[in-house]
């Protein structure tokens, strides 16, 4: 499903900020929902996650890309996905008398911000973190080897050489990357950062469970060095040398996408005695536009200019023009909503509740905004755990949602499909999307008495289902509007709620064994 979003900020700084969606593609097909809208806001590069704020008629810009090529899966790996929704996203756009002025002005310097946001980010550490909420300001903190350029589009899919000097080169037969640091590079603490400091970064993300380890578990050696318990111990598939600044990877089986892993947030170096911990409320220092300041989980964190990052001059990553950024954790997006509305907060990145939205129009027509995301909000089905490990009950659940019905609890912002990809994406097939769903017609009721039959073909009627869900709204009651619908094809489920905060945390937790959510 995508969204046509919403933009609500301040009148005076406000940020827009893009969604990264992780896809993978599921075991089995999926149904989805996107928006009916076409819409607009002000020039800015929501598909790769660039951040802008306006103050006045000066544009003050900041930027965060991330890309989801050659991603492989952990816990996503065991799971078909029925997608089912858009992701929330906020963007700020500018006010209609200065608009214009500010689109095409020189960017300015200096401001604070303070944004609000629902929900606690899963982690902030880079090792760590698998949600937008978290990668999303990481992103701005810890500069992978390699990145992406900061533009729209698909040029903003292209590898650029970030923390290393030049992309990397690689053997013939695909199995060896040697890459070199540029010169000067230091930490937000003005510690220089050094080859081994790579080593470190990889062995924190396979030592923490991360459910980025299996992206890196393809080097050479990875797999013995956590079978050996021993954080300090090397790993063989990768050299370093602190003098030089040369880095050599050697794998275990040739992988094209492998430079795309180098450019993924995991890899965003940290130093080499980075505790092996989650520092989520102490993040370390980091190489990137920003650093975090303060870290107080489930209330806020702020960001700030980072000094050494702007000395750097890389070209290819541009710094940050706002001063400091201070992102709080409100729970009730009416209040969030409420805030912007009396100018105690500058943006929320949650769409207003559908109840308030007439308010919010009525009252800030030139601060609102709705857009089109290329995202895509889905229910997950973990294929290790019954019944769903069973191909009849998963087609049975695409069978038996309702998608117009969870769409209408997002006040019209999403709207039904059926894949996971979302348009404008390499893959994405239109007709498979409308006409050729193997499900039925999204758009239309479901097909209960063909779901009813697939769970009696399964053995299934009557399995007891626990539906995983936070009690961010709407995605309370989507999660028990899912549940219901589960239910009515022979299922028996019931709805366990969560805080957004650790909601995450929970069902990436292979010993949770979620079964859906």
């Amino acid at each position: 499903m995508r969204s046509c979003e919403a933009s609500f900020r301040h009148p005076a700084p406000s940020v827009n900020e893009s969604s990264v969606s992780l896809n993978n593609p599921p075991p089995t097909r999926s149904a989805s929902w996107r928006s009916r809208a076409k819409c607009g806001c002000l020039p800015s590069a929501t598909s790769t996650g660039e951040l802008r704020s306006r103050v006045g008629r000066r544009e003050v810009e900041m930027s965060s890309t991330v890309s989801g090529i050659g991603r492989r899966a952990r816990l996503f790996a065991l799971i078909a996905a029925l997608a089912l929704a858009s992701s929330v996203i906020f963007a700020a756009c500018g006010d209609s008398d200065d608009s214009s002025d500010s689109s095409s002005g020189a960017a300015s310097e200096g401001g604070e911000i303070t944004i609000s946001q629902t929900s606690q980010p899963d982690y902030l550490d880079p090792a760590l973190t698998y949600t937008v909420n978290g990668i999303e300001p990481l992103w701005l903190v810890y500069t992978p080897l390699l990145t992406y350029p900061h533009v729209e589009g698909q040029a903003g899919a292209e590898l650029i050489p970030g923390l290393a000097e030049d992309l990397p080169e690689i053997s013939e037969d695909g199995l060896t990357y040697t890459l070199k640091l540029r010169d000067g590079l230091k930490f937000s603490d003005g510690t220089p950062v050094v080859a081994s400091d790579f080593e470190h970064t990889i062995k924190r993300v396979l030592n923490l469970e991360s459910g980025g380890a299996p992206f890196y578990q393809i080097i050479e050696g990875a797999t013995e060095y956590l079978e050996a318990g021993d954080p300090e111990a090397d790993i063989s598939g990768i050299e370093t040398d602190d003098k030089t600044g040369e880095i050599t990877i050697k794998l275990t089986e040739a992988d094209s996408s492998f430079s795309n892993v180098l450019a993924m947030w995991f890899a965003g170096i940290v130093p080499g005695d980075t505790p092996f911990k989650n520092l989520t409320e102490d993040p370390p220092p980091g190489v990137g536009p920003y650093m975090i300041t303060e870290s107080v989980p489930n209330r806020q964190f702020v960001m700030e200019k980072n000094p050494e990052f702007e000395k750097l001059g890389i070209p290819e990553i541009p710094t940050g023009n706002i001063d400091k950024i201070t992102t709080q954790i409100i729970k009730n997006a009416s209040q969030q909503a409420q805030d912007v509305l009396d100018n105690k907060l500058d943006y929320m990145q949650d769409p207003p509740p559908a109840d308030l939205k007439p308010t919010v129009i009525e009252q800030a027509p030139d601060r609102y905004e709705e857009f089109t995301t290329s995202s895509t909000y889905y229910m997950f089905m973990n294929t290790r755990v019954a019944p769903f490990d069973d191909p009849l009950v998963r087609e049975a659940v695409n069978w038996g949602i309702d998608k117009p019905a969870l769409a209408r609890l997002f006040a019209g912002e999403l709207a039904p499909g059926c894949t996971f990809i979302p348009p404008g994406f390499p893959g994405y097939d239109e007709a498979f999307d409308t006409t050729e769903c193997p499900y039925g017609d999204p758009s239309q009721p479901p097909d209960l008495t063909k779901a009813q039959d697939l769970i009696k073909q399964a053995g299934a009627d009557g399995t007891k289902v626990t539906v995983y869900g936070n009690n961010d709204d709407p995605t309370d009651k989507v999660t028990q509007a899912y549940a219901d619908m589960l239910n009515q094809i022979g299922l028996d489920a019931e709805v366990e709620i969560l805080d957004g905060g650790v909601y995450f945390q929970t069902i990436g937790n292979e010993k949770t064994a979620p079964q859906t959510g």
